[in-house]
C-alpha cells in the first residue's frame, strides 16, 4: 500500500488577486513561499519521509515542491499531466468578472445552459457530479482532468512498486476533484494553498481513503 500526500502549491500573485489560474503561469507570492515551508516543516515533525515528489510542471507546483523537497531531503520528478485543470477562455479571469463575459448569450455545454455567473461558481465550487462532464469554454471538463491527473499518479506507482510514501505538489481543482471521485462526502471540502490530503493506493484496490 502506497500512502499518497496530496499537496496544494503556496499561494500565488493570481491566487492573491481571486483570478482563475488554470495552466497559465503565475509566481509564488512570500506568502506562499513560506506557506510551503510550513508545510514542510510539519510534515517533517510529524515524521514524514517521501521516495519521491511528483510535481506539476506549472511553476508555482515546481517551486513549491522545491522548497519541501529541501526540507525533507528527498528528489524531485515533474510530470506534466499533474498539471491545474485547462480552464480554457476562463483563465486569467477575476472571479467577480465572469457574470460579464459568459451569458450573452448563455453559454451551453454538455446540454447545460448556464444563465448566470452564480450558478457557474456554484459548478465550480461545489464540484457537483451532475456537473462532470461540462468545461469551461474551450477548456478541460472535470472529468478529463481528473483522469489525466490521477493515471499520471497510478502510471508512475505501477512502474515504481517500491515507492511507499509519495508526495504530490499540485493544484488545487485536480486534487479535489480526485478527492470527490475517491470519497464524495469531500464536495464541499476547500483545500488551502500549501495544505495536504492524503489518500492511498494499491494496484489491485486503486485509490481510496
Amino acid at each position: 500500500m502506497v500512502n499518497i500526500y496530496l499537496i496544494r502549491h503556496g499561494e500565488t500573485i493570481l491566487n492573491k488577486e481571486h483570478k482563475i489560474a488554470g495552466q497559465i503561469e503565475t509566481e509564488l507570492t512570500e506568502t506562499g513561499k513560506n506557506q510551503a515551508i510550513q508545510t514542510a516543516l510539519n510534515l517533517k515533525k510529524q515524521g514524514v519521509s517521501f521516495d519521491i515528489i511528483l510535481c506539476s510542471t506549472l511553476k508555482r507546483a515546481k517551486d513549491t515542491a522545491k522548497i519541501i523537497s529541501e526540507h525533507i531531503k528527498t528528489s524531485l520528478m515533474e510530470i506534466d499531466d499533474l498539471k491545474e485543470i485547462n480552464s480554457g477562455d476562463f483563465e486569467g479571469i477575476a472571479l467577480d468578472k465572469l457574470h460579464e463575459i459568459c451569458f450573452n448569450p448563455p453559454y451551453k455545454s454538455g446540454g447545460f445552459v448556464f444563465y448566470n455567473g452564480q450558478q457557474l461558481r456554484e459548478m465550480y465550487n461545489l464540484m457537483l457530479p451532475e456537473y462532470d462532464d461540462i468545461a469551461q469554454p474551450n477548456g478541460e471538463t472535470k472529468a478529463q482532468a481528473r483522469e489525466r491527473f490521477m493515471n499520471a499518479i497510478k502510471q508512475f506507482l505501477d512502474a515504481h512498486p517500491q515507492v511507499q510514501n509519495l508526495g504530490v505538489v499540485a493544484h488545487g481543482a485536480v486534487i479535489r476533484f480526485t478527492l470527490l471521485k475517491i470519497c464524495p462526502e469531500t464536495v464541499k471540502e476547500k483545500i488551502k494553498n500549501a495544505e495536504f490530503r492524503i489518500i492511498k493506493y494499491e494496484k489491485e484496490k486503486g485509490f481510496f481513503i
